[in-house]
């Protein structure tokens, strides 16, 4: 990476992973890379932008942080937290701020860093498709639950069996506009195919 996405990437290590995802930053860093080689894009938008999108998580309580995975909640719980797009967009909001005040720390370019923050604001319960950067970001974050590290992370907080997990990716991946770009369904299905081999399982 260009020292510039190495200094902001050192600056988030602190805010990033707090879900049990140990990897996830790394992961949706990884495939946004790996996108931008083959789809058109500004890196200098779509970099930091995939780095930074989750790290509003750290801003959160451990329950919120994890209450989406939660299948029984009780009725307290529900009540302080209202639902569970209510909890993923904090997480986008409080990440923003934060994001800003790291690009703002080294100087970033202001017209970019205000493309990053709109990416990061919705990046998970946006349906809008803000840009090809934010297309990008979007698809390389729900790439990550089809990596290793992410299936096993699945499998492990929704107590998941690899044949379930697996059921779960083969629906995301033929639900129409899972996926924003050719490209990364492409390499879901490439994904796909060695967790299957990882866990020896027939679809």
């Amino acid at each position: 990476m260009e020292k510039t996405f190495e200094i902001i990437w050192k600056l988030a290590i602190p805010y990033q992973d707090k879900r049990n995802d140990k990897g996830h930053a790394k992961t949706v860093l990884h495939f946004a890379l790996k996108l931008l080689k083959i789809e058109r894009a500004d890196k200098n938008i779509a970099i930091p932008a995939a780095i930074l999108h989750d790290i509003g998580w750290s801003q959160l309580s451990k329950e919120e942080r994890f209450f989406i995975y939660k299948n029984k909640i009780t009725k307290e719980v529900e009540i302080k937290m209202k639902s569970k797009i209510k909890v993923r967009v904090k997480h986008e909001l409080l990440g923003a701020k934060l994001a800003k005040e790291i690009l703002e720390k080294i100087k970033y370019d202001k017209n970019k860093i205000k493309k990053i923050i709109a990416i990061i604001k919705q990046h998970d319960t946006g349906e809008t498709i803000l840009s090809q950067e934010d297309r990008l970001v979007k698809d390389a974050d729900k790439l990550w639950t089809f990596s290793k590290p992410g299936f096993k992370a699945d499998m492990k907080r929704f107590n998941f069996s690899p044949t379930e997990c697996c059921s779960v990716l083969v629906k995301n991946l033929t639900m129409p506009g899972y996926f924003k770009t050719k490209s990364a369904k492409k390499i879901a299905r490439q994904e796909l195919e060695k967790r299957k081999k990882n866990f020896k399982l027939n679809f």
